[in-house]
């Protein structure tokens, strides 16, 4: 049996393409950092910084949305593995920690029976499969989030801490909050 995460992070997750203009407008399709971000008005270096950002919001506020059948998938062409790779900039930072962070999450937030896994009863790729349609589903949850926000206020995401203020308004946030007036 192959490494699980090692087959995982080979894959491409998709997005909805109701969610491409999100794309289009908060971050650069094939990486923009520094003052180039800024000239070109992005929120995020990259796509996939976006996709794990929409990842993470929708897992912190259980947003398991997954996407319609009857809605086209697309995706950035960029396999998990590559996210954050350190060979196209030295100002890059690798992201295999937060690769690895998602995976557990994704394994947590999903039903497989890692046993009939072991013993050869459910295939490898039926599960990396099942992992990615879960991460897709908190990403599309997220997106969804995201889209809300800015449907209700198309200025928010003008303000410097607009995304970090979405992360601890998430009910994760609220309760870690809570916890530390406690």
């Amino acid at each position: 049996m192959e490494n699980l995460f090692d087959k995982w992070k080979t894959k491409i997750p998709k997005y909805s393409e109701a969610h491409k203009d999100l794309f289009n407008s908060l971050s650069q399709k094939f990486g923009a950092e520094g003052e180039k971000k800024i000239n070109f008005g992005k929120h995020f270096s990259t796509n996939y910084e976006l996709y794990m950002y929409a990842f993470f919001l929708g897992l912190y506020n259980e947003e398991f949305s997954p996407i319609p059948d009857t809605e086209k998938k697309t995706d950035f062409s960029h396999h998990i593995q590559h996210w954050g790779s350190k060979t196209t900039t030295l100002e890059r930072k690798d992201f295999t920690n937060l690769q690895e962070n998602i995976f557990l999450a994704v394994v947590a937030k999903t039903n497989v029976d890692f046993i009939a896994l072991e013993k050869g009863e459910i295939k490898e790729d039926d599960v990396v499969k099942t992992l990615i349609q879960t991460m897709e589903s908190y990403t599309n949850g997220g997106l969804i989030l995201i889209k809300e926000k800015i449907d209700e206020n198309p200025n928010y995401f003008l303000q410097s801490t607009s995304f970090l203020n979405m992360i601890l308004d998430s009910k994760l946030g609220k309760k870690k909050q809570e916890e530390d007036v406690e």
